[in-house]
């Protein structure tokens, strides 16, 4: 009689690149409700979301039974009247992260290069690796992406330049010439992916969407946009691209049926019509974002200039003071976001929170980093 073997039994694997890539560090959230505890780490809404948002909710509460519609079409019906688009070209999906999955999945293959600005959203990176293509970082001059730079790195086997606009962590952007002479010199087989999660916080001269740029004549233009930030619907998970016509398709057999809940679609409609609460998460962003920068700068730190609800500081002691100075916020109660995975191990970003939050965070700042504060 044969011995049972003592090998372990082989079993399913991952792909390797999967197995070994990397993972994406949401915002830290505070782990225990000892004391009060101000999460500033993942850009959150400061001001939440419509109060017609809490209305269709709470009206629409007991059709869960029901599937949403399969398109999301309501949502791109009412974001085509909002913005004056074709509500055939609006792909929906659960957050834009979901869509720079898609058009990675879809559109690099197995070792094919997926481009991005150097300090660019972190999710770029680690979608690229998750589906077997190669990531490529642009150095970037000043804290802001270089197109000259940007364009130098594109290779044969590029297939898509992600470019966050406004960028996250840096909040900085490109102005719109920029982007044009950007798309202009782009080979037309290299998808131009413009990420604009916090466009609706800009208010800078210099800056516009390029969603008008969108066409089937350049087809190779994207913008993606989210309700999780501006709108204050990040539990709800709602995000949406503008594309060409002709990838409609592809994007929708990724997507696959009834992607968006249907709370998530009632409630990203009713938070388009309400002008109203719009202006007021504009104008109190504007007020506490440069009123943040002002009282940290005040305090011997170097920040960017921020026009997203953010504001990024460097810690002069490097990456072992950054996380020395977050572990001191936090023991604090104010959770903050190190920019490490962004390629900024030195620097610390703070989301833009309540008149309460930030009061607190810049005296519990001032009390921790006093050998750094000028004056």
């Amino acid at each position: 009689m044969q011995a049972p073997s003592t090998r372990a039994p082989a079993m399913p694997a991952p792909m390797k690149y999967l197995e070994d890539g990397p993972t994406y560090t949401p915002g830290q959230t505070p782990k225990d409700e000892a004391g009060r505890v101000f999460k500033l780490s993942s850009n959150e809404s400061a001001v939440g979301a419509s109060p017609a948002v809490a209305q269709v909710i709470r009206d629409h509460a007991n059709e869960q039974h029901l599937y949403p519609d399969p398109d999301g079409y309501p949502l791109a019906r009412a974001l085509a009247s909002a913005h004056k688009l074709n509500a055939e070209q609006i792909v929906t999906a659960p957050g834009s992260e979901a869509l720079i999955n898609w058009l990675i999945q879809g559109w690099a293959d197995k070792g094919d290069e997926v481009l991005y600005s150097a300090h660019g959203f972190q999710a770029y990176r680690i979608r690229a690796v998750s589906h077997g293509a190669m990531p490529v970082a642009a150095p970037e001059t000043g804290m802001h992406a270089d197109v000259d730079t940007l364009l130098a790195c594109v290779t044969p086997r590029t297939r898509i330049l992600f470019l966050s606009n406004p960028n996250n962590p840096t909040g900085t952007f490109l102005a719109r010439e920029a982007l044009l002479r950007l798309r202009a010199a782009l080979r037309s087989d290299v998808l131009l992916v413009l990420d604009e999660a916090y466009a609706e916080y800009v208010e800078e001269p210099g800056y516009s969407s390029l969603i008008d740029m969108v066409s089937d004549t350049t087809p190779n233009v994207v913008v993606t946009r989210t309700f999780s930030k501006f709108y204050g619907l990040a539990g709800l998970r709602v995000g949406w691209a503008y594309v060409p016509k002709r990838m409609v398709g592809p994007l929708n057999k990724l997507r696959g049926p009834f992607a968006v809940t249907r709370l998530a679609l009632d409630a990203a409609v009713a938070a388009l019509g309400d002008p109203a609460h719009q202006a007021l998460a504009r104008s109190h962003n504007r007020r506490w974002r440069e009123w943040l920068e002002k009282q940290v700068r005040a305090l011997g730190y170097t920040t960017t200039s921020s026009v997203g609800n953010f504001v990024l500081f460097q810690v002069d002691q490097g990456a072992t003071g950054s996380r020395q100075l977050q572990a001191a916020l936090a023991a604090r109660g104010f959770i903050t976001r190190l920019a490490d995975q962004n390629g900024l191990p030195d620097w610390i970003r703070v989301t833009v929170g309540t008149e309460e939050a930030m009061h607190g965070f810049v005296a519990a700042l001032q009390a921790v980093s006093r050998p750094q504060a000028v004056g």
